[in-house]
């Protein structure tokens, strides 16, 4: 039924735009989601310096990336590629100020200047988020197949509600695809390397009638097992993903464009297993339950990133998968105004397992199910008032359904017992309704000549209905007995198979779980100031107020308040910076300095649950504050030769200790003067590439990126205790820095390009995270020294 009235509202947001089509006179410029985006108009020498002119939407409309007012970096599918860049998890390697971490339960969270949300949740709402042509992918696990067959990338950064909707506190990144061309074109790309792997792409592009043009494009990356089991030798970390997408691009007139875009991708890939880093009991009680001896012989795993540990015999591939169709269009009502309208379904599934304790020992086990089923809708007019005025007015609409189930079987820890009943499994429900409506609208104004004033403001209205509870998803009856026992003394007050939940008020049972509602509002606005003393150089100051929607807890629970919400967050962002270019573009230089204020912070923290123990979990931070500074700068300092520094300095600081959730932390103690997890004090990225002519037809390419950051932790806890200061330690992530080459060679005008390349390449050891399951703590690694080939040839009928 549901599914029905999304195919409704699709089609009549076709037949509304196709009518429009009919009638509508000529043309207004808009940001499209496509379209030119590069102009090598500054030089047509392949050997010479890369200078090229890349036209963005992040104001969703088509403008040079250096005449737009705030910080934002965007990069041609050929820098990404000559990068390594293959998903959004290595945008490091370009972004300045950009990091992901993987949760314990292996989902992925981004953050700029500091700003992510890191929950084990599937539900959770990220303070980043993605879009491919502006089609939102609102939930992290859905971009795992963003970058295929791609023009570009744009990553914003600082609050972007204004435009793309609350949930982008931090930023927003947005991949345009690859569109279909007039003429006939086709390319394949190949790539072998260490560890069996084996990626292949390939495309074709072109007219199919006079109107209508398609393109098709997929990728099938494989990889053979390049993980280790400390304890008896097994392998694991096999990767098989395969992504498709196709573009029809219809054109009735000259006055209007329809594109529908239909993207699918299945990934089979193992889950990456982590390390072993230490066993402390949660629950340290008499009435404890004893811990296996043989835990307490095992070491931290050796700083290998591919020596880990887990359970032999288990099946550890992934079985997550997501279809998605668009439906977007443009027409030019006037000569000045243009109607616009994008409509999205996606539909998400997720299945894995997970080994928590990291040991051969079967202690600990995670399966991470569920699905996200998102429809999507935005209706916008914009146009422009004589020579000085821009203008856009929209409305947006977003219903998410997302059932989430997670299985901890088996559990045998600490804290797996009520008084003297033990339990050895039990699972997690978390299942939610989302309907975020929004009405938004901007205005740039040319003062003078040189003097631009812009601003805009969003109104949303997000209600959030949530039933959810620590529950016998095996039915056994172990769970519930436990809990019935140990609380009530009545072996039925909870039946096998329910909900496991106590009324933190009346103290009786509630085997339907907790329902409630979380209904919330807000109001986000930008207003900035920019000069444009000359063609090549753009001087802005901007003050912009954020949102981000509350979330509620996936979290092990007996009492109902611990399942309350954490209230959305708020953040006033002020910044200020530029984009330069001197020396007839031989130097280009972007800096900005930035303050943000928050309120209400959602961070991760360590939170009492009894009977499970203190937990990760979602904590509110009052006040807290980040303040900042970042510049990148590109040299042409001779003919061929390219590079690029950029930096990111961040301090964080939190003002204020937390003022929920209901129950006591975990550690006594405060917060207040504690930085924020996963956020460096330093990162910086170096790229240098040198080209030069061997011949007429063919040129030489040599290049090097280095990308690092300095230490931080990967989860926020009080600065108080002494003696938990070892505790605390295991939760540290070292700084690092990695270093790539690159080197090959390309022919008939880059139709033909061979490059050798390698990751890592001095096999640095590092830490994408550090997480705790239960009584035993684990990190994440990233990925040590891979090297191999790439073959791409492009072919156009031009």
């Amino acid at each position: 039924m549901g599914g029905s009235r999304y195919l409704l509202l699709f089609s009549a947001s076709a037949i509304a735009l196709a009518n429009c089509a009919m009638t509508s006179p000529a043309a207004a410029q808009d940001g499209q989601p496509g379209g030119a985006i590069v102009s090598n108009t500054d030089t047509n020498d392949a050997a010479s310096a890369e200078i090229v002119e890349i036209i963005v939407t992040a104001q969703k409309r088509s403008e040079r990336l250096r005449d737009v007012p705030m910080s934002v970096t965007a990069a041609t599918a050929e820098t990404l590629a000559s990068r390594g860049i293959n998903s959004s998890e290595d945008l490091g390697k370009l972004v300045p100020g950009f990091s992901f971490q993987k949760t314990q339960f292996g989902l992925p969270v981004f953050f700029l200047r500091g700003v992510g949300f890191s929950d084990t949740a599937l539900t959770a709402s990220p303070a980043v988020t993605v879009y491919t042509d502006q089609v939102p992918l609102p939930y992290l696990p859905m971009a795992r197949g963003a970058v295929l067959d791609i023009e570009r990338v744009e990553v914003l950064k600082g609050p972007q509600g204004t435009l793309f909707g609350q949930n982008s506190t931090g930023g927003a990144i947005n991949y345009i695809a690859a569109k279909p061309t007039d003429y006939l074109a086709a390319g394949t790309t190949l790539t072998v390397g260490r560890f069996s792997q084996v990626d292949a792409e390939a495309f074709v592009s072109g007219p199919i009638t006079d109107t209508l043009s398609a393109r098709i494009a997929v990728r099938h990356e494989y990889q053979g097992d390049w993980q280790r089991n400390r304890f008896n030798g097994d392998e694991s970390g096999a990767k098989d993903f395969i992504n498709g997408r196709l573009i029809v691009d219809w054109r009735p007139s000259e006055r209007a464009t329809f594109s529908l875009q239909a993207s699918a991708w299945k990934d089979r890939s193992n889950s990456q297993q982590p390390q072993f880093v230490g066993y402390e009991p949660k629950d340290t009680s008499p009435l404890a339950r004893p811990v296996d001896p043989q835990v307490l012989t095992y070491s931290t795993s050796p700083d290998n990133a591919r020596i880990a540990g887990w359970t032999p015999g288990k099946d550890y591939r992934q079985n997550n998968r997501l279809h998605q169709f668009a439906l977007s269009g443009q027409i030019d009502i006037s000569d000045t105004v243009r109607l616009s309208s994008i409509t999205s379904y996606g539909h998400y599934d997720a299945h894995g397992l997970q080994d928590i304790d990291s040991l051969v020992e079967d202690y600990i086990a995670v399966t991470i199910g569920g699905t996200i089923r998102n429809f999507s809708q935005e209706l916008r007019l914009s146009g422009d008032l004589g020579d000085r005025v821009k203008w856009m007015i929209g409305g947006s609409y977003q219903d998410d359904k997302i059932n989430e189930r997670v299985l901890f079987a088996p559990d045998i820890d600490s804290s797996t017992h009520v008084g003297p009943f033990t339990f050895d499994s039990f699972g997690l429900l978390n299942d939610q309704k989302i309907k975020t409506k929004g009405g938004f609208g901007s205005l740039d104004y040319e003062l003078t000549d040189t003097i631009s004033l812009q601003a805009s403001a969003r109104y949303s209205d997000q209600k959030r209905r949530f039933q959810g509870c620590s529950a016998d998803l095996l039915g056994t009856g172990e769970f519930t007995s436990a809990f019935s026992l140990g609380f009530f003394r009545d072996l039925n007050a909870f039946p096998p198979g329910s909900c496991v939940l106590v009324s933190s008020t009346t103290g009786m049972p509630l085997p339907g779980g907790s329902k409630s509602n979380l209904n919330e509002d807000n109001v986000p606005w930008r207003a900035g100031i920019s000069w444009k003393p000359s063609s090549a150089t753009t001087l802005y100051a901007n003050i912009t107020k954020g949102y981000k929607a509350g979330s509620y807890p996936t979290l092990p629970t007996a009492f109902d308040n611990q399942l309350n919400p954490v209230p959305q967050e708020l953040v006033l962002a002020y910044e200020a910076g530029g984009k330069l270019s001197l020396l007839d573009r031989a130097v280009d230089l972007e800096f900005a300095g930035f303050y943000y204020d928050y309120r209400d912070k959602q961070l991760q923290g360590l939170v009492s649950a009894p009977p499970f123990g203190n937990l990760p979990a979602l904590v509110s931070i009052a006040k807290s504050r980040i303040a900042g500074a970042e510049a990148n700068l590109t040299l042409n300092p001779v003919q061929g030769f390219r590079i690029t520094v950029g930096g990111t300095y961040l301090n964080t600081k939190i003002l204020q200790d937390p003022v929920n959730p209901t129950e006591p932390f975990g550690n006594v103690g405060t917060f207040v003067g504690e930085t924020f997890p996963y956020t460096s004090t330093w990162q910086g990225v170096v790229d240098a590439e040198y080209r030069f002519h061997t011949s007429a037809n063919a040129s030489v390419f040599l290049g090097a990126t280095v990308n690092g950051r300095t230490g931080t932790k990967g989860v926020l806890y009080t600065n108080a205790t002494p003696a938990i200061s070892q505790f605390e330690r295991q939760y540290d992530i070292p700084g690092y820095a990695l270093l790539d080459l690159r080197a090959g060679i390309e022919l008939d005008r880059e139709h033909l390009r061979l490059e050798a390349w390698g990751r890592n390449v001095m096999n640095k050891f590092y830490l994408v995270n550090t997480v705790r399951g239960s009584d035993y703590s684990s990190r994440f690694t990233g990925m040590p020294t891979t090297y191999g080939l790439t073959l791409r040839w492009r072919y156009d009928a031009r």
